[in-house]
């Protein structure tokens, strides 16, 4: 008998008892049930779901990425890189971030296997017990789960019409325990894009009340009327000890790199940096550099980047006219990969509405609980839908959508059956 099973006989407490793990308090992501949801769809039907829930664009990698990735491996270019990543893509990453306006140099900027990890480490390099952490009241779900993981207490802020940045809702949303405020621009899932005043008035209130912002740019390039400029820009002026926005950006949407895992996020001066460096070294090593390879060679692919983007819009436009005068949408998203729509009219809530629409049409979209805070009545009747997939599929789902609202209830009718 072991030493283990010795202590385990005599009543020793269980090393692991059940209810006494703080992850068990992280949400479940929504999303991943509707994946599951689909597989088990295409698996009785034998045939492929209309997989608008989905952010996969229908465009693919550029092929000098390819090859700069395949050359990698096959060259044995394998190695461990740096915790904050090569040197090269490093150098070449600040010399595109100067060209958008920031001041940064080399030692503020790292390289992440997902800018999602990144958003992730750098909350937890700036955390402090008892902290809180303010994220969109219609936000991607992974920051509340980042929440959760890095030990914060989870508060959402009131979005402004059209989903824009509302700067005195958000004064009063927040609590004296709050220490950082995620924003997202453009946003998933909303599609908006915060205007330049709402901007700085964010950043005077952060300033204010010494907030750490995050801001989340995956989709920096898909800006639909006029271009993005980085948050960070707007501290280029401030005394650097004085900053305190952190950048995130990835390659997976411009560059359709999704499954390759490379993103980078920005710190925004020495002292900060020095922190996310700690967690980096501390929790993945370094990237991969195959991934590293690719991303070098993606950003000299200016001309396909720009080509995906149209795709993107070219698709929106092919959609939106049909759902706003179905009354689904009232304005056209202005940036990202995602629209929201009000499915009221069907006479059910969006949970509900999704599961029917899968199971009687095989069209997967995401209910809206997904990107809310349980039981806020802003989730009950939106869903996403992704823009970027294929556009014919696209069109396909969006009327198959439309037909359902007009076939399936009245927006007056009594819905009891949940709230979401």
């Amino acid at each position: 008998m072991t030493e283990l099973t010795e202590r385990r006989a005599v009543g020793a407490p269980d090393p692991c008892p059940s209810g006494s793990f703080p992850m068990e308090v992280v949400p479940e992501s929504v999303l991943h049930k509707v994946f599951r949801a689909s597989q088990r769809w295409t698996l009785t039907h034998g045939r492929e779901v209309n997989a608008l829930h989905v952010g996969e664009p229908a465009y693919g990698m550029p092929p000098s990425v390819v090859d700069a990735m395949t050359d990698a491996i096959v060259s044995g270019d394998t190695a461990y890189t740096s915790a904050e990543g090569s040197p090269e893509l490093r150098d070449a990453l600040t010399a595109k971030l100067v060209r958008q306006g920031l001041d940064v140099s080399p030692d503020q900027v790292f390289v992440a296997p997902g800018s999602c990890q990144g958003l992730s480490a750098v909350g937890k390099a700036v955390h402090t017990p008892g902290a809180a952490w303010l994220i969109p009241q219609v936000h991607w779900p992974i920051y509340r789960q980042q929440g959760a993981v890095n030990s914060y207490e989870t508060l959402a802020y009131p979005l402004g019409e059209h989903y824009g940045l509302d700067v005195d809702a958000i004064a009063k949303s927040a609590t004296p325990q709050t220490r950082v405020i995620v924003v997202n621009s453009p946003a998933n899932p909303t599609g908006a894009v915060a205007d330049d005043r709402d901007r700085r008035d964010l950043l005077t209130l952060a300033t204010e009340r010494n907030w750490i912002v995050i801001s989340d740019e995956a989709y920096e390039d898909f800006v639909y009327d006029g271009k993005h400029t980085p948050l960070a820009t707007l501290e280029a002026d401030t005394d650097p000890d004085e900053r305190r926005v952190f950048s995130a950006f990835t390659f997976s949407k411009s560059h359709a790199m999704t499954g390759c895992r490379v993103g980078y996020v920005v710190a925004p001066n020495d002292r900060f940096a020095a922190l996310l460096r700690k967690v980096q070294e501390a929790t993945i090593i370094a990237p991969p550099t195959p991934a590293q390879r690719g991303a070098l060679a993606a950003l000299n692919e200016h001309e396909a980047v720009r080509e995906n983007v149209a795709q993107v819009q070219a698709s929106r436009d092919a959609i939106m006219p049909e759902l706003v005068a179905a009354g689904l949408i009232d304005v056209p998203p202005a940036g990202g990969w995602y629209a929201l729509l009000n499915i009221d009219r069907s006479g059910l809530r969006a949970q509900q509405f999704s599961d029917r629409l899968l199971a009687e049409r095989g069209v997967g979209v995401a209910p809206a609980a997904a990107f809310a805070v349980d039981g806020d009545p802003i989730a009950r009747d939106l869903i996403r839908i992704s823009m970027a997939g294929d556009r014919e599929l696209l069109v396909e789902g969006v009327q198959a959508i439309i037909q359902a609202c007009h076939e399936w209830g009245d927006p007056r009718d009594a819905r009891s059956e949940g709230t979401t």
